[in-house]
């Protein structure tokens, strides 16, 4: 009996894109639901999430035995470490921060039995092996394990016409977030710099014949590599999914709840100053609305300011949602209103807060 056949390096040899999700939040639950969504293929991180051996194994059960085929991306491409997720069952790996062809090259040695690798012997001890189950495992594995490897730097980047051309390299998998920092964007992957560098990459990858890969929740990059002819594309996250479900869950079950304001008033000819400058102000981080008579600021957190005035007064409302910190809120609008104008003494009158 031979190794187990792996669907989704045949379709990638076929040319068939493969879309795709990573797991962070290392958990088999997660995993099991993640696996029944839809998915072709989802991404066991234990680079950047809390993932050990064993919980490594969890998900690749609990993925193996829904639709999706699981991707196992280790912590760095270490010929032990690679050694132990094979036999733990994994097929395809995704190593992070490949710099160079000589390293390429080891990483095949790595997923290779002897003679032409060094992944060790220990198939009968192997989760991979059914435990001995698959008496041809040893003979027949390797042509089943897909091997990416991860071009996520400068160093890797000008490296990639040598890493194509590393035989057993079924795929590169470019990274854009460590790209742009170490391209002096950090945390800006849709700089223009940033995406001319990933999309001539994935023309290069897609030329040479490897499948070209990539995460971006950007659509627009997700549809350019598509079109560029990318066979492995992520699109979300299971941490940010979730962490942008649940935060919009509580502020839609905060927001029924009545929300929280003050008022008050300063006596001032420059009102309508005043009230303009502090809308120009926060214009760049909330939504605005401004006439000389009156001023409406909005932020997401659901802090809010309206204010309205005349020939010689300002009158200010300024409210929060349910838990919001209304006294720390009312203090930074007057200290805001109170430096705009330093040529005179502003003094505000509030009314108490109410519910």
């Amino acid at each position: 009996m031979p190794a187990p056949h792996n669907p989704f390096k045949a379709a990638l040899k076929a040319g068939r894109p493969q879309m795709g999700c990573w797991l962070g939040l290392a958990d088999p639950y997660v995993a099991q639901i993640s696996a029944g969504a839809g998915f072709d293929w989802l991404v066991i991180d234990a680079e950047h999430a809390p993932n050990d051996l064993r919980s490594i194994i969890g998900q690749l059960q609990a993925i193996g035995a829904r639709g999706s085929h699981a991707v196992v991306r280790p912590v760095v491409g270490e010929t032990w470490m690679i050694k132990r997720l094979l036999d733990a069952g994994a097929q395809t790996l995704l190593i992070p921060m490949v710099e160079s062809a000589a390293q390429a090259r080891e990483l095949v040695r790595a997923v290779t039995y002897p003679p032409h690798g060094v992944r060790g012997v220990g198939a009968s001890l192997a989760r991979a092996s059914d435990f001995g189950g698959i008496a041809d495992y040893v003979t027949t594995a390797d042509a089943q394990i897909c091997l990416l490897v991860q071009v996520e730097n400068r160093a890797g980047m000008a490296a990639l016409e040598e890493i194509l051309a590393v035989d057993g390299v079924d795929g590169v998998f470019i990274g854009p977030s460590d790209l742009a920092a170490d391209m002096g964007h950090p945390g800006h992957t849709d700089a223009p710099e940033v995406e001319a560098a990933v999309l001539e990459g994935m023309r290069e990858i897609v030329a040479s014949g490897k499948a070209g890969g990539i995460l971006t929740q950007n659509p627009r990059m997700q549809r350019a590599c598509l079109d560029l002819g990318a066979t492995i594309v992520a699109t979300a996250i299971d941490v940010t999914v979730f962490a942008s479900a649940i935060r919009g869950s509580a502020r839609a079950a905060l927001a029924l709840l009545p929300g929280q304001s003050v008022t008050g008033f300063a006596v001032t000819p420059s009102a309508s100053r005043y009230l303009q400058q502090l809308c120009k102000h926060w214009s760049h981080k909330a939504s605005v609305s401004v006439t000389p008579e009156s001023g409406s600021i909005s932020f997401e957190t659901g802090n809010t300011v309206q204010m309205t005035a005349s020939e010689q007064r300002l009158d200010v409302t300024v409210g929060t949602g349910a838990r919001g910190d209304l006294a720390r809120w009312q203090g930074v609008v007057e200290a805001h209103l109170k430096r705009f104008a330093f040529r005179e003494d502003l003094t505000f009158d509030w009314s108490p807060a109410s519910d």
